[in-house]
């Protein structure tokens, strides 16, 4: 595990300014949901995200995901104009020179994955750790703050996590066990 930070000090970090979540590029359910859940968390306290990807949302069940949860992603093309310099962008289920994620304009300040490690410069804040899942690093953050998780965040998260594992049957950690624990009860399992 290389977590160099405590979630509450990412969001007194980002109090006063623009956020943007993104994924790796052509994002699965486990990038939607980790950004789908990071955003609604910062929104907890009062920090307003937007979830962005380079690419296309390639698979019909992945688009069926962002409809029915009400999920809004944005792709490079509707952001580029508002992105500036000192926008704050956070790495979700994917690192800069890790492969799969494009550069966007702004200051990447926060890298979220559970990939191996890439030496990626000076970023303030890394949490990279082993699980089956990213939507299992975002979910514990809502444990650890003790902060309710809505159906559609649960479901969402547990949506990843359980693609990602392949149904907890792929790179399973007992931490990805503990958070489909976590999740279940407030998940629209349906």
């Amino acid at each position: 595990m290389n977590k160099d930070f405590l979630i509450k000090d990412l969001i007194d970090y980002c109090q006063g300014h623009n956020v943007y979540i993104q994924t790796h590029n052509f994002p699965d359910p486990d990038a939607i949901a980790s950004g789908f859940g990071l955003k609604k968390l910062l929104e907890h306290f009062g920090i307003n995200a937007s979830v962005c990807y380079v690419g296309k949302i390639d698979h019909l069940s992945t688009r069926k995901m962002t409809e029915s949860l009400g999920i809004e992603i944005f792709s490079k093309e509707e952001i580029a104009s508002s992105l500036t310099d000192s926008d704050y962008i956070i790495c979700v289920d994917s690192q800069k020179d890790g492969g799969n994620i494009e550069d966007l304009t702004g200051e990447e300040i926060a890298c979220i994955d559970h990939h191996p490690y890439k030496e990626n410069g000076d970023i303030p804040f890394k949490d990279i750790r082993t699980t089956g899942s990213c939507a299992t690093i975002i979910a514990s953050y809502f444990k650890e703050l003790d902060l309710p998780v809505d159906t559609p965040t649960a479901t969402a998260l547990l949506y990843g996590l359980k693609m990602d594992t392949l149904n907890l049957t792929r790179g399973v950690t007992e931490e990805d066990i503990d958070i489909y624990g976590f999740l279940f009860p407030y998940a629209d399992i349906s």
